[in-house]
């Protein structure tokens, strides 16, 4: 049975829920068509749509470092937008903006060490982006939140819809799949993941998701309210508290 990994985030922010709900009481399994401008934080990135990520605040964006392993340093060749739901063509509710830098975490050292350790990266962007109906920032997590085994998440992205790994094909237009968390301790065993999984990380089964994109969860006693606790990669984010603080500056 394969898994992929997903971080959670131990920042706070500024949020509010949706002005636009995502349809989540659907019973499918294996993703369907987001409801467009459901998932406002969902930005993304142009030289190739291959990732995904989460804005976090007004000009930050956090996905992951292997998302930028080529051509990080040539920041010309990138955009993020947001406001985005069909990729084909150019909507009114987008906001794009050029990116002024692309922050990996120093521990990260793909490929040169095989680990994907410290896969975290912010992209500050060049420009504040204006929150509105379609864009806007995500809620996030309390310090050291644990998410518990089986609970009911959802990735979005526009992933490969194929299954094809070398013709893949990227959705038109965002979708979504509800996922459960998978504990700790399954993730150790050796017809999972085995010695690969530290405790940096948590996981879960997933079907379909940009990398980098976000893991959205019902917060707690609210009605409406989603947390962003993870981008679907390998790094559990509530240990980066202070790097990513110390380079946003909130």
């Amino acid at each position: 049975k394969k898994i992929n990994f997903v971080a959670s985030v131990i920042i706070t922010g500024s949020c509010r829920k949706p002005t636009i709900p995502p349809d989540v009481n659907t019973r499918i399994v294996n993703g369907e068509p987001a409801k467009a401008h459901s998932w406002p934080w969902q930005p993304s990135p142009k030289f190739g749509h291959t990732c995904g990520g989460t804005l976090i605040y007004k000009n930050w964006v956090l996905t992951a470092a292997h998302c930028f392993i080529r051509y990080a340093y040539e920041l010309h060749r990138w955009k993020m937008c947001l406001g985005k739901h069909n990729l084909t063509f150019s909507e009114s509710t987008e906001q794009c903006f050029n990116m002024l830098g692309i922050y990996h975490n120093e521990g990260f050292q793909y490929p040169t060490v095989p680990s994907v350790e410290f896969n975290i990266a912010l992209v500050r962007l060049d420009g504040e982006v204006t929150p509105n109906d379609y864009i806007d920032f995500a809620c996030l997590p309390s310090f050291e939140e644990v998410l518990p085994g089986g609970k009911k998440c959802y990735a979005t992205g526009w992933g490969d819809e194929t299954g094809n790994s070398t013709a893949p094909k990227v959705a038109d237009a965002l979708d979504q799949v509800a996922l459960p968390v998978v504990p700790y301790d399954t993730c150790k065993r050796t017809d999972y993941w085995w010695f690969q999984v530290k405790t940096s990380m948590i996981c879960c089964d997933l079907v379909m998701a940009d990398s980098g994109g976000l893991l959205g969860c019902k917060m707690s006693g609210s009605e409406a309210s989603w947390a962003v606790h993870g981008s679907t990669c390998f790094t559990r984010i509530s240990g980066f508290s202070e790097w990513t603080e110390d380079n946003t500056n909130y």
